[in-house]
């Protein structure tokens, strides 16, 4: 944290001096920087290292307007927390102090330098810049272990049939009253009684053969 001490001109003539506080956290830092990285933007660091270099003019402020935007803040009664709100950032920069400091860190590179020093130190910045590059590797190997195994698994999954296996359904056979083809029962039929056996005296033979004889006569005649 840096405390700020600014003098400015007010409305009325009169010389005002205050001092304003100025912190970025090590966990802020690390959120600015991961979404730089995710929106392939510039991170906020870079933007730090360009400034009292070559950067001029409006994009020097626009860097140098970030850095306020970002670390501005009250400490609490008690000394024990720093609060930052949209609404007390708004109130700041509404001040002669605010468009004192913004000329100030513009027009004066050792002043820029102590400023951007105070809030967020080069040993903080190495040590998130190191942290950051850590998980970006991390993450890019994952990515990349990821990447290969989908690219495998994609070459090696099976094709799928166009033909689609349909299962085989039950099959179910009603039962009817009368099976179609049942075997019909055999016809019985009766058993034929045994013929009486008459017996035969000399009478019939006689009578018989007598019978026999006539019915030889008439065949000899003709």
């Amino acid at each position: 944290m840096i405390v700020k001490t600014i003098e400015w001109e007010n409305l009325l003539g009169e010389k005002e001096s205050g001092e304003f506080y100025f912190s970025i956290s090590k966990g802020e830092l690390v959120k600015m920087q991961m979404a730089a990285i995710d929106q392939r933007t510039e991170s906020f660091t870079d933007k730090l290292e360009k400034i009292g270099r070559y950067l001029q003019g409006k994009a020097l402020i626009e860097v140098i307007d970030e850095v306020i935007d970002v670390s501005y803040g009250i400490r609490s009664t008690d000394k024990k927390n720093f609060i930052k709100t949209p609404e007390d950032l708004a109130f700041f920069k509404s001040t002669d102090a605010y468009s004192e400091l913004v000329v100030e860190l513009c027009t004066n590179s050792e002043l820029c330098a102590e400023f951007i020093n105070g809030v967020v130190p080069a040993k903080l910045r190495a040590q998130v810049n190191s942290e950051i590059d850590n998980l970006t590797k991390a993450k890019t190997a994952q990515q990349i272990r990821e990447e290969s195994l989908a690219a495998k698994g994609g070459h090696n999954q099976k094709q799928e049939s166009s033909v689609k296996q349909v299962p085989d359904l039950p099959i179910v056979i009603e039962q009817t009253a009368e099976p179609v083809f049942a075997p019909q029962p055999e016809t019985q039929f009766p058993t034929p009684s045994p013929t009486p056996e008459v017996p035969v005296g000399l009478d019939d033979l006689a009578a018989f053969k007598a019978w026999q004889e006539n019915q030889k006569q008439p065949a000899q005649q003709g």
